[in-house]
């Protein structure tokens, strides 16, 4: 099995558009998942985070292709994306497998977006990476918090259906708001970087690893604005982020955010694109996305792609550029060898 270091070496030729041959791919043979000893049952109590921190490298998991074991950034186990919310001063709710913000924000002019290290939830990220980062021998990488984008985070923070009456009635106020985010946004990622660089190389988001600043930047309140809004609020955002991150990949979550792809593409320090499909959908390799995927890749961009099962594999690796993908899931294969087998069968 490739140590993490040769994986990372090719991650970044992908990156760079330098990859050739096969696809990059994650493939994990593991008998049995690692589980903590202890659930993070309240959000108003702070936790031993010993306890409720994964081992991603424990025996049973083999680690295939790209597939790089990584401590996620979770508050005991539950998906936690867009923390900056929190980290604004939202108030957090435990729910059994998601974190949920309620709304605090009733007027953006009383409301000022800043970044407080002192935050409780701000410490509780730190807290937990820096124990991450005191368990890392440097044989797993550790993410940074998802922290989210501003439409999104700021949604949460006013509630969806006041925040969609803000942005047609009061779109100034709104930007100065995202200017304010963008800042806030930036102070908290070197935050959190300054534990993470301790230990790795690059840098680490909720999805991937970079070789330098990274961020799958997103924006799920995008789906109910037009084109028009989402030149005006979301490219001002990311017009005020590219300077600072390097490696920037466009989580695209939905066919809904398939109209604001022109624009995207448009941007090119946007990198790479994630094509994420949603629950029931049809797949990346359906023909509903493989001419979206294409569109992608002809612009001279990667795509990182989801399939479910061999078929769907086979699909993308003869429809695509092969170089281009980096397929997540669907490699068949029970062992090593079987895995190996497939991947070459797959690229002859």
């Amino acid at each position: 099995m490739e140590k993490l270091e040769t994986k990372l070496k090719t991650i970044e030729s992908w990156w760079l558009g330098k990859n050739t041959g096969r696809p990059l791919f994650k493939k994990v043979l593991t008998e049995e998942l690692p589980v903590s000893s202890l659930k993070w049952e309240n959000e108003k109590d702070i936790p031993n985070f010993e306890t409720i921190i994964k081992n991603p490298t424990i025996p049973d998991n083999i680690y295939l292709g790209e597939a790089c074991p990584t401590a996620y950034h979770l508050w005991g186990e539950r998906g936690t994306p867009m923390t900056m919310s929190a980290y604004l001063g939202g108030e957090v709710l435990f729910r059994e497998n998601s974190v949920w913000v309620e709304p605090v924000v009733k007027d953006w002019q009383d409301f000022k977006i800043r970044f407080d290290k002192e935050n409780y939830w701000v410490q509780i990220s730190r807290q937990l990476m820096e124990k991450q980062a005191e368990l890392c021998k440097g044989d797993f990488l550790i993410s940074l918090p998802d922290l989210g984008d501003a439409l999104t985070c700021m949604s949460l923070l006013r509630g969806t259906e006041n925040m969609l009456f803000d942005v047609i009635e009061k779109p100034n106020i709104i930007k100065e708001k995202i200017k304010e985010f963008t800042d806030a946004w930036i102070e908290a990622h070197t935050y959190f970087y300054e534990v993470y660089k301790t230990k790795l190389s690059g840098d680490c988001s909720w999805l991937l690893w970079a070789p330098g600043k990274t961020y799958a930047c997103q924006c799920d309140f995008s789906t109910m604005i037009s084109p028009d809004l989402f030149e005006e609020l979301v490219v001002f955002e990311l017009e005020r982020m590219k300077d600072y991150l390097e490696y920037i990949i466009w989580h695209l979550d939905g066919f809904e955010e398939v109209r604001h792809l022109d624009i995207l593409l448009g941007l090119p320090y946007i990198k790479s694109f994630q094509i994420a499909t949603g629950a029931g959908n049809p797949p990346c390799a359906s023909d509903k996305w493989l001419p979206i995927i294409r569109k992608i890749v002809e612009s001279g961009r990667t795509a990182y792609v989801y399939a479910s099962n061999e078929e769907e594999v086979t699909t993308l690796v003869k429809n695509l550029p092969p170089e281009k993908l980096f397929i997540d899931g669907g490699i068949p294969g029970n062992n090593i060898q079987e895995v190996d087998n497939f991947i070459k069968d797959l690229i002859t």
